[in-house]
């Protein structure tokens, strides 16, 4: 019998207690502030990472692990009995762990192990739901063919909205370029932004925060309209009143949902949308 085991990197939001129950390894990503770096998750939780984001005034960034320590990492999966490794990575477009993963993956030389990288082309909340299924389904012995389809096909039916109260973030992570941020705080542009193509691209344009807000929870709306069972995911970076208010807009929506749950934004993510970001999915697959 195969011995499966499910890794995602830091950027899905499972949480490290969620994920020892669920036998899900994480691969941290690095956090910068300066010159000064913690592993994420590790000794800088994603609520701590907002409350220092929103003070500092050093340069923020990210970034993953080397080769050989993700090397020395399945080598010590395959040493506990693993023969199928699926792992989920962000978006590429995101971060170099999707490259990164596939790099050490052909080092690993064992015709008795497969190993998977999948390229989620996304980030964050719904990752968390496509990888728990698949960790599950591990748990309860389910042919390892069977999990890699189908989290394919999950991936595929996977969406997110994004909201932030200040472009300056995207400018500063590179996501946006620093003249159309000007004239966009100009005239009070203040988009939704989703994801497409592993790329986060602009969803609905808005003029002010408020019309933003409305814009933003009647998409969620038309989302859950549009599925007779779903999953309502919402996060929020250092946002509470704004994730607030949004659950009081959606307390219909939530209410019939088959599941719902709420995450902090991952820093990886965080660091291109600042503290008061909010993200929502509408997923119609089960979990």
């Amino acid at each position: 019998m195969d011995k499966i085991k499910i890794v995602v990197d830091s950027g899905n939001s499972v949480d490290l207690d969620e994920a020892e129950k669920l036998n899900i390894g994480v691969i941290p990503f690095k956090i910068h502030f300066g010159d000064e770096t913690f592993t994420d998750q590790v000794d800088l939780t994603s609520k701590e990472f907002f409350k220092k984001l929103k003070k500092t005034d050093k340069k923020v960034t990210t970034s993953i692990p080397g080769v050989g320590e993700f090397i020395e990492i399945l080598e010590g999966y395959i040493k506990e009995g693993y023969n199928k490794i699926l792992c989920f990575a962000i978006s590429p477009k995101l971060s170099g762990m999707y490259n990164m993963m596939n790099l050490a993956k052909d080092h690993i030389d064992n015709p008795n192990v497969e190993i998977d990288i999948i390229n989620t082309k996304i980030a964050s909340i719904p990752l968390y739901f496509v990888a728990k299924n698949a960790a599950i389904k591990a748990k309860n012995n389910e042919d390892y063919e069977t999990i890699y389809k189908k989290a394919l096909e999950e991936i595929e039916r996977v969406n997110i909205l994004a909201r932030v109260d200040t472009l300056d973030y995207l400018v500063k992570g590179g996501r946006l370029p620093k003249p159309i941020a000007q004239v966009a705080s100009f005239v009070n542009f203040s988009p939704i932004f989703t994801m497409d193509g592993g790329e986060i691209k602009i969803a609905k344009k808005t003029i002010g925060k408020k019309k933003s807000f409305k814009e933003f929870v009647k998409l969620i709306k038309d989302m859950a309209k549009e599925e007779k069972d779903y999953i309502l995911a919402i996060a929020g970076g250092e946002s509470q009143k704004e994730i607030k208010d949004l659950k009081k807009e959606l307390r219909e929506e939530i209410e019939k949902a088959k599941i719902f749950k709420e995450f902090t934004v991952p820093p990886v993510f965080g660091v291109h949308l600042g503290p008061g970001s909010l993200l929502c999915s509408v997923l119609s697959f089960e979990s």
